[in-house]
């Protein structure tokens, strides 16, 4: 591969990235890239292997995703917070602490909390539809798949609709995410560092305010939990819990996912169309969503010791990114595998979740709102469709997949 240096998925089409990572699989599975000096994993197998070897570590992963050192005016305002890069979190270690904090998120999205979950997504998926079904259109982003996230992940941990300014969450979240995942300018990496502050403050502001005062919610009792027994977390530790694991990544793949489902399901008609004639097979439709187009295209590891992985010497302190998007349209696990196929008789998982002790530990609940945003959408509005003649674009995210807006339209009777 001639062009292999050139490969850059941030902001790059469906068709761009994954035409790249077919040819990559066929010919070169595991590259070098000198852009983001390190080793591109793009087989299943081998992405598999890295994710649940102890050779590889998530540790400095995040340092890994934002591609470097903040300038010095974002490092300072970044430091008036709390430092993601020092304090300890689910996604920045391996060993004892992973365990605690993984402990700690699953005592929060335990079943019971689950099955509690199910008829509030239900009825926050109604609601939504209601606001805009007699208009005939949506910007779908921003009025559905952004708001649905955000309200089931408000409502699992216990923070109060009434009394949290959704109108900053947007903005919030998206600049923590962008200083994690998006190669950006100095002056925006100063503006997101005080929104990231910012998110950090609101936080914390709400968890004084419950320690202070406890009331008979979920939020206090959540807090109750986590700052006692075997997570133990300190402050620092829950205001990064909330801001990466709860309210960040619980909602932004979330979001993801469902704009990326509603765009393939949309993109060729006969998808939505099938969809309709199998409103029993919903479920089917969500996992090859999530196998198709991955809402995280990407994650990064670090070789702790020298390694062999698909035929290739991989030494210790490499950076490794495993392709969970390119492990998701391998041939040799999925027939068909560039084709959108609900009704697939393989039994292989795809990576979208990852696998191993990083498996996403909010992937019920993620799968709970797809599976009940397609439900409703496909029986409320059948004729959906994408608004003609606009242009699909992405946010120039190397690990993530964002479409910025995306406008639909429908039939009102």
């Amino acid at each position: 591969m001639d062009h292999i240096n050139e490969f850059e998925p941030a902001g790059a089409s469906f068709e761009e990235v994954y035409g790249f990572l077919a040819e990559a699989r066929d010919k070169a599975p595991i590259f070098w890239s000198e852009k983001h000096q390190g080793w591109i994993v793009t087989r299943y197998d081998d992405v598999v292997k890295i994710a649940r070897s102890g050779a590889f570590t998530v540790e400095n992963a995040l340092q890994a995703a934002q591609g470097g050192a903040y300038c010095p005016e974002a490092a300072r305002i970044l430091g008036t917070g709390v430092d993601w890069n020092k304090t300890r979190h689910v996604q920045s270690g391996d060993g004892p602490d992973h365990a605690r904090f993984r402990r700690a998120i699953m005592g929060v999205i335990n079943p019971k909390r689950l099955r509690e979950m199910q008829p509030i997504v239900d009825g926050l998926v109604e609601r939504l539809i209601d606001g805009f079904i007699a208009r005939g259109s949506c910007e779908y982003v921003s009025e559905f798949a952004y708001p649905l996230a955000m309200l089931t992940t408000l409502n699992l941990i216990g923070f109060n609709e009434a009394e949290d300014d959704m109108s900053h969450f947007p903005v919030w979240i998206d600049d923590t995410f962008r200083l994690l995942l998006a190669a950006l300018t100095e002056e925006e990496q100063v503006s997101a560092a005080k929104n990231a502050v910012a998110f950090q403050d609101y936080i914390r502001a709400k968890i004084v305010a419950r320690r202070e005062n406890p009331k008979d919610d979920l939020l206090s009792d959540i807090l109750a939990e986590l700052s006692s027994g075997r997570a133990n977390l300190t402050e620092d530790e829950l205001v990064i819990m909330f801001t990466h694991s709860f309210v960040g990544a619980g909602h932004e793949t979330t979001k993801l996912a469902l704009t990326n489902t509603i765009y393939h399901l949309l993109e060729k008609r006969e998808r939505w169309n099938a969809l309709l004639a199998n409103p029993d097979r919903v479920s089917d439709f969500v996992e090859e969503s999530l196998r198709f187009d991955a809402p995280l295209l990407a994650w990064f590891r670090y070789c702790t010791e020298d390694s062999e992985i698909g035929g290739q010497t991989i030494r210790k302190g490499d950076k490794v990114v495993m392709m969970l998007g390119s492990a998701n349209h391998d041939a040799g696990k999925y027939g068909d595998s560039e084709q959108f196929c609900p009704f697939r008789g393989e039994a292989v998982p795809h990576m979208t979740f990852n696998t191993g002790k990083h498996f996403c530990a909010g992937a019920p609940l993620a799968r709970m709102e797809l599976n009940a945003a397609l439900a409703h959408l496909s029986r409320r509005i059948p004729s959906l469709r994408l608004k003609p003649d606009q242009a699909i674009s992405y946010v120039p995210n190397f690990g993530s997949r964002v479409i910025t807006a995306l406008q639909l339209e429908w039939d009102v009777a």
